[in-house]
This record gives structure tokens, C-alpha cells and sequence, in this order.
């Protein structure tokens, strides 16, 4: 299975000083779908919009729609579930998901707090999701927009409301062997961590004025997105693509 995974894209309209936000989503749907291995799924992890408004989430959507493919989307902490809802008809409640293939498990999360621009990961939240791992032999990727491990190379390396939250997150999580990578958004940087004994990594945002980091001449000025392939033994491969 391929997945193309995008983040913070931080969509505002009308946009301000020139950001190219608009821009940078369209150049990575362009990309998206001129590539010869068409993706099974594309994941947006979150910070969809950056003002929580309907034509910021209508501009999203009218963008992932043109790719063809299916698409889901969880939110950030500049989105709100309510403006998700009336735009994608997510839930209301809590953006959370599963997405069953043959041979894998795809866990989507919503760290949304109702206090911070921190993560959050309440008891309710907890048990979902303890029930979804329980009830699986197959492999299981996790997505969510918050990362919840300490990231060494961020000034703000600890997004969590709380650490005892990201702990009971972490625990749980890292209880299950079938768990085989954390997938993040939310840092604007790319950072590699551990849940447990879980990889785990956040991917930057593809709005450049918003990117953190250093990534090389080949990404110099170009947005970025991550394509993760999903073997069928439980093995995967993730690589990061410039969109010119």
C-alpha cells in the first residue's frame, strides 16, 4: 500500500503577505498526482486551515478531490472539529478513524485539546483506540497531528498538554507489538523519536513559510510531502518528495 502523507498546510484566505500557501498546497497535489505508482490513500494530519474557516477547509477539499484518490483528514490545533465537520462531514465529536487494507491497520488520531495548541489524548480517546489495537493481528500505522514524544532537535521539543497524558498515551501504545511506526505532523520540522520502542516522526509542513529546518538544495524553495510505503510482511519505507 502507498499513502501520501501531507501536513500543515495552514491554508488562510485571504492570504497575507504573500505567504503562497495556496500556492504550495496546489504544487503538492500536482505532484501527487503525476506520480507513475498511484497512491492508495492521502492522509492530512492536521493545521488544515490556520483560521478555522469554511473556504480555507473548502479550498483544502476542492484541492484533494482534484488527485482523484481517497483521501482522509485529522484535525490540528488551528482547525476545529466543528469547521471540519461542516466542510469533509467529519465527526464532531472526536476525528477518529480506522482504516482497514488487507494486510495493515491505519489508526487515525485527534489530539486536539480544548485548552491548548498542545496535544490531548483523553480517557475516552484512550479506550477507542485500546479497543482498535486490541481487536488486530495485522501491522498498525498510527497518524496524529501532535507528536508525543520529547523531540531533541526543537526549541519546543514537548507538544503534550501534559507529560502524564503523553505518558498514558505512550504506555498504551507502546504495549502493542503489531504498532509499527508513529506518524506526526505539527512540529513543522522533520524529527525522529520513539513511542516506547515504536519509530516515530513528524513530518514539516509543506507551507514554506511555515517550514522549520534544513533539507538540502533539492528542497530549496519547493514544498515537501512524504510517501510511505506499506509492505505487506509489516515492513515500510517512507520518502520525502520536492515538489517543483
Amino acid at each position: 500500500m502507498l499513502i501520501a502523507h501531507i501536513t500543515d498546510s495552514h491554508i488562510e484566505i485571504p492570504e497575507i503577505d504573500n505567504a503562497g500557501r495556496l500556492a504550495d498546497f496546489d504544487r503538492v497535489i500536482a505532484h501527487i498526482k503525476q506520480l507513475k505508482t498511484v497512491p492508495d490513500l492521502v492522509i492530512h494530519t492536521g493545521d488544515i486551515s490556520h483560521c478555522d474557516r469554511a473556504e480555507e477547509y473548502q479550498f483544502a477539499k476542492t484541492a484533494m478531490e482534484r488527485i482523484g484518490l481517497p483521501y482522509e483528514v485529522i484535525p490540528g490545533n488551528k482547525d476545529s472539529r466543528e469547521g471540519m465537520a461542516a466542510v469533509f462531514d467529519t465527526p464532531e465529536q472526536f476525528v477518529q478513524k480506522c482504516v482497514e487494507t488487507d494486510h495493515w491497520k491505519i489508526l487515525l488520531l485527534d489530539t486536539l485539546s480544548a485548552t491548548s495548541n498542545m496535544g490531548d489524548y483523553c480517557e475516552a480517546r484512550l479506550a477507542w483506540l485500546e479497543g482498535e489495537l486490541k481487536s488486530t493481528a495485522k501491522p498498525v500505522a498510527i497518524f496524529m497531528h501532535h507528536p508525543s514524544f520529547v523531540m531533541s532537535n526543537n526549541p519546543y521539543p514537548f507538544q503534550f498538554v501534559e507529560q502524564k497524558t503523553a505518558d498514558q498515551f505512550n504506555n498504551l501504545v507502546s504495549g502493542f507489538e503489531c504498532v509499527k511506526r508513529v506518524f506526526s505532523g505539527h512540529a513543522h520540522r522533520n524529527t525522529t523519536g520513539c513511542v516506547g520502542n515504536i519509530p516515530a516522526t513528524t513530518l514539516t509542513a509543506m507551507s514554506l513559510d511555515r517550514r522549520k529546518g534544513e533539507y538540502g538544495d533539492a528542497f530549496e524553495g519547493k514544498p515537501i510531502y512524504q510517501l510511505i510505503e506499506l509492505d505487506d510482511d509489516g515492513g515500510f519505507q517512507t520518502t520525502l518528495q520536492a515538489c517543483g
